[in-house]
């Protein structure tokens, strides 16, 4: 049937339920069974309404299944790299009121390892970002559609849809470097959403930003292109703050900005001013000021990382021996700003 004639027998519908006509309606058992994203699907010969099984922006805020807003505090746990360290120290990171892991993931993870992580995060409470970090600083389209491919897989599909209440895709992390123009990424990306749009999930897509997500004026003037190419219209543009945020300012624009052009913002890993700067990232971010900021402006924040950093990056272990905890673990915790003093659990808890 025409979208056309769709939209009118609903409209109809709508008439005699306004008439007092009471309707019921059944929901859509496929997502991608609407694809102009208006809300209502055609399927076995009659209408239906699409429901939203899962976390969804409203402009500029974040809310979950229960519609209701959330607000990230959460880290990064390499999942890909150190599989049973990082499915260990789960209850350990419940128990400092973390309530999202960013999952880091990669397209040689299977379908039934992911299963058990995200069943194991539910059980604590907290909520799921899964990415996947094959494309991390590359300008490949193909590697990036390649990405979102493995999101459509049968059986991660699969798995993705039993736990669409608690968790949000994220497409690829830090795609495209500082040679990808915000324009060459809004087009590299439409082809990815589609295709994971059209195996029916609704839950919120998150893209990072070009050069390695440190430019936010991705989503900041192509965010909306994206969201109304989305034919669920959810998006999460996520920023990383290393060096390209040293100046404070920077960061307090970047969540002003996107809060002022009604677009969702998640700073997905960031880093703080260690050894003055002298480190392998050139990073001097003010990470107390983040931290504030983004409470100002009900934004997530997801540090770098739990544990395991190589040795160029180890000033970014949150915790030693995956259990203790480092100066850089104790501003992000126990800062006055920091996860334990601002997390709120996820209303579907």
């Amino acid at each position: 049937m025409n979208t056309d004639l769709r939209r009118l027998l609903v409209a109809g519908a709508i008439l005699s339920m306004s008439a007092g006509k009471a309707l019921a309606w059944a929901d859509c058992a496929n997502a991608a069974s609407d694809p102009d994203g208006d809300g209502w699907g055609w399927e076995n010969n009659a209408s239906c309404k699409v429901v939203f099984k899962g976390f969804r922006v409203d402009g500029a805020v974040l809310k979950d299944a229960n519609g209701n807003a959330f607000v990230a505090r959460g880290v990064n746990n390499p999942h890909a790299w150190y599989d049973a360290q990082a499915y260990d120290v789960l209850g350990n990171l419940a128990a400092r009121k973390t309530n999202l892991i960013r999952v880091v993931w990669t397209t040689s993870g299977t379908a039934a390892r992911l299963d058990q992580i995200l069943t194991a995060i539910e059980a604590r409470k907290m909520v799921s970002i899964v990415e996947l970090h094959d494309g991390t600083g590359s300008d490949d389209a193909a590697l990036l559609q390649t990405m979102a491919n493995y999101w459509a897989r049968s059986d991660v599909v699969a798995v993705l849809k039993k736990h669409e209440r608690t968790t949000m895709v994220n497409i690829a992390n830090e795609w495209g470097d500082a040679n990808k123009t915000p324009l060459q990424w809004r087009e590299d990306y439409k082809g990815p959403i589609t295709t994971i749009r059209n195996t029916g999930l609704t839950t919120t897509l998150v893209i990072d930003n070009p050069n390695y997500g440190g430019n936010a004026n991705g989503g900041l003037w192509y965010g909306w292109d994206l969201i109304n190419d989305d034919p669920r219209h959810n998006l999460l543009f996520s920023v990383h703050a290393y060096s390209t945020f040293n100046n404070p300012n920077d960061i307090y624009n970047a969540m002003y900005d996107y809060r002022n052009n009604n677009l969702a913002l998640l700073i997905g890993e960031f880093g703080y001013d260690y050894d003055n700067g002298n480190n392998n990232l050139g990073c001097k971010v003010d990470a107390a000021l983040l931290m504030q900021w983004a409470q100002q402006f009900g934004v997530g924040y997801v540090a770098w990382s739990t544990a395991g950093n190589d040795t160029p990056n180890a000033w970014l272990d949150l915790m030693t021996n995956w259990s203790g905890t480092t100066t850089w673990g104790n501003t992000v915790w126990y800062s006055q700003y920091g996860i334990a003093n601002t997390a709120v659990k996820a209303s579907i808890y």
